[in-house]
């Protein structure tokens, strides 16, 4: 069922030639995707064409060893609001704003249950209010010398509190509903989250932030307003961790490279039955001048639960290149690369469970209202033991599971009218090549992932709307 080594190197080195190929004119930071440090880039500038035009995370430059400037502060706030804000936004202190969205996925199946097989955040085709978010924080910036103290507190109400749930926090250690009643399941598809509450201190060069965070792993994020798309990648939403708990350092190397260094709790657990300490380790790379970007992040976590409920070592990277081209760097392609293995991961136990998977986007800047979109999407889930439906309801579907290939294509666009104000319409084909691990690995798909467990394809299509304050 593995696909083979050169077929798969193959992909990649074809994503990348593409990626650099495409390089004609110098770039400018602010058309760069997000590449790390997912939970602190989501403030919108003053006029955005869509919410995917968030500034890749370039530390402020240091100057040389020896030749630090007189460390300055910042006392004066910004006397006006653009775009607009319940709270006007200082340059230093603390900070308050957020954003609603919702919206919905037709299914062109109409399934019986309403599900849309494994697609998750908007999950549901007959729509939903997906985020009511709000953060309050304080960023750090020393400007590479001496001390600054901040944090960051974030809040999430909505559907799609279900999909970042932590151990220990809005679930018990035992992965039972905790304070958090309805987001845990039980019929209802509302709830609360709290993602983030960390706080944030920096040194010279360094930022460290200790608490509960979003990773720094994958290219998608949770929050809306750091997306182009309504709907998700499987990658983000099966191959990757969501939070941590722990500690995460960012240490400056130079103008363009940042070090990540991490010491957390494992895959979102808060405080779970066992805690054991994981590593992540990685750095973030961006050249303005041409507009290119590359991450790439791992963790290593020594305890995590497998498919059969114990506990077993689970690993995995990240990898995302970006560059813009055009004449006036109007369009974005992006590439990522996901990996992962879990040790004793395969049902019944003794084998490596594995799950990869190839992401390519392209964007393209229409206007400072309209940017359009597409990602092409191959996910492979080796042993049927990442892809589920996760909410009750659906996850019967998928019952021993579904081994094989997982691919979608997406296309939309991002109509932005107002600064406070994103629409993003986008139709969605998912297929499934493979078969149903009840089946031992022989025979049909067992009716498929998709329409209520009937199908091995479907089409979505829909849209939804942000509002930020």
């Amino acid at each position: 069922m593995k696909l083979s080594k050169l077929a798969f190197a193959t992909a990649i080195a074809w994503g990348i030639y593409a990626g650099n190929a495409s390089a004609q004119v110098p770039g400018y930071a602010s058309d760069i995707q997000r590449t790390s440090f997912a939970n602190e880039y989501y403030y919108q500038p003053a006029d955005p064409a869509s919410p995917s035009d968030q500034p890749a995370p370039v530390a402020p430059a240091a100057p040389a060893p020896g030749a630090y400037a007189p460390c300055t502060t910042c006392e004066v706030p910004v006397e006006e609001c653009e775009p607009w804000h319940l709270f006007c936004q200082k340059e230093c202190g603390w900070n308050f704003y957020g954003w609603a969205s919702g919206g919905i996925m037709a299914n062109a199946h109409n399934p019986a249950d309403h599900f849309n097989g494994p697609v998750t955040f908007p999950d549901r085709d007959y729509g939903q209010f997906n985020q009511l978010y709000g953060v309050f924080e304080k960023t750090v910036d020393t400007g590479g010398c001496g001390w600054g103290f901040g944090g960051r507190v974030d809040v999430l109400f909505g559907s799609d509190a279900f999909f970042t749930q932590a151990v220990g926090l809005e679930l018990h250690d035992d992965g039972a509903a905790h304070w958090n009643q309805n987001a845990a399941g039980n019929g209802s598809e509302y709830g609360l989250a709290l993602p983030q509450f960390y706080a944030e201190i920096g040194y010279n060069d360094w930022l460290v932030k200790v608490g509960h965070f979003y990773t720094v792993i994958g290219y998608e994020v949770v929050p809306a307003v750091g997306n182009f798309f309504y709907t998700h990648a499987y990658t983000m939403q099966y191959a990757e961790p969501f939070t941590h708990t722990g500690a995460l350092a960012a240490y400056k190397w130079s103008d363009s490279t940042t070090l990540n260094l991490g010491f957390v709790n494992g895959w979102d657990n808060f405080d779970r039955e066992v805690d054991t300490g994981a590593a992540i380790l990685g750095f973030s790379w961006a050249d303005d001048a041409v507009g290119r970007s590359l991450a790439w992040n791992i963790i290593l976590s020594p305890n995590e639960t497998n498919i059969d409920g114990g506990q077993s070592n689970r690993n995995m990277y990240s990898l995302v290149f970006s560059q813009n081209f055009g004449c006036d760097n109007e369009w974005q392609y992006v590439l990522q690369h996901d990996y992962g293995w879990q040790l004793d991961g395969v049902r019944g136990g003794g084998a490596t469970a594995e799950w990869y998977g190839l992401n390519q986007y392209l964007f393209y800047t229409i206007n400072d209202c309209w940017k359009a979109g597409a990602r092409f999407e191959w996910f492979r889930d080796d042993d049927g033991v990442r892809v589920t439906g996760l909410r009750n309801q659906n996850n019967a579907i998928f019952g021993d599971g579904f081994a094989g290939n997982f691919f979608e294509l997406s296309a939309g666009l991002n109509y932005t009218p107002h600064t406070n104000w994103t629409i993003r319409p986008e139709i969605r084909y998912d297929w499934f090549d493979g078969v149903k691990v009840a089946d031992g690995g022989t025979g049909p798909a067992g009716g498929g992932p998709f329409r209520g467990g009937t199908g091995v394809d479907q089409l979505i299509f829909g849209f939804d709307v942000i509002a930020t304050f």
